[in-house]
């Protein structure tokens, strides 16, 4: 039921035509811009409409998904799976360890360690594996938490300059989002750049929008 909930929230917040126009220039400002021949495109699609529901706050100052739980009539259950949604947790794994219908993943920026209830096919998804995705608390069963649809993939051969810059901006402070959104103009830099090793292009500390 997550994802159709989730779906749900983000028909919700794209009734405002204006503001999901101004919110996907803002992605691309933030992330870098692809286009629909692009191979990231699909993966930054989905990325962006979570982003767009779930992160980022209207012009009232609510998120989408604060104004779908205030607006919308619900039942308990897509309650509390929006709930779960408006307070789910983005940032940087590594796949620590694989099982059947789970995977043991370390967020590189927040520090913590998550076995995540995972029971869909996920292409190429290794151990040592770093991407980007989203976690969500499993509220027909806790404590189980779960990835969303969003998974954005670095390259394998940068792991090493991924987890430098995510122990880097960990000490600094840096804000997380801010952290996510540059490591994502490097992965694009790189599918542009690609003559250029990966993990030069992600040892780069700044990389402007």
């Amino acid at each position: 039921m997550l994802a159709q909930v989730l779906d749900k929230i983000i028909a919700f917040a794209a009734r405002d035509d204006a503001n999901l126009v101004r919110a996907r220039e803002e992605w691309s400002e933030h992330a870098g811009r692809v286009f629909d021949d692009d191979p990231l495109y699909e993966e930054r699609t989905v990325a962006f409409l979570e982003w767009f529901t779930l992160d980022r706050a209207g012009p009232d100052g609510r998120l989408p998904v604060q104004r779908f739980l205030a607006e919308e009539r619900l039942d308990d259950l897509e309650g509390r799976w929006a709930h779960a949604l408006g307070t789910s947790h983005r940032s940087l794994f590594e796949v620590r360890s694989l099982r059947d219908g789970a995977l043991a993943v370390d967020d590189l920026l927040g520090g913590g360690a998550f076995e995540v209830t995972e029971r869909r096919r996920l292409p190429g998804i290794a151990e040592g594996e770093i991407f980007e995705a989203r976690l969500v608390a499993n509220v027909v069963s806790p404590p189980q938490v779960l990835f969303t649809r969003a998974f954005q993939f670095h390259p394998r051969e940068a792991v090493a300059a991924l987890k430098r810059q995510a122990a880097e901006a960990r000490a600094a402070g840096e804000a997380r989002a801010e952290t996510l959104f540059r490591l994502l103009r490097l992965r694009l830099k790189a599918l542009r750049y690609g003559h250029v090793a990966a993990a030069k292009i992600y040892a780069e500390r700044d990389i402007t929008p």
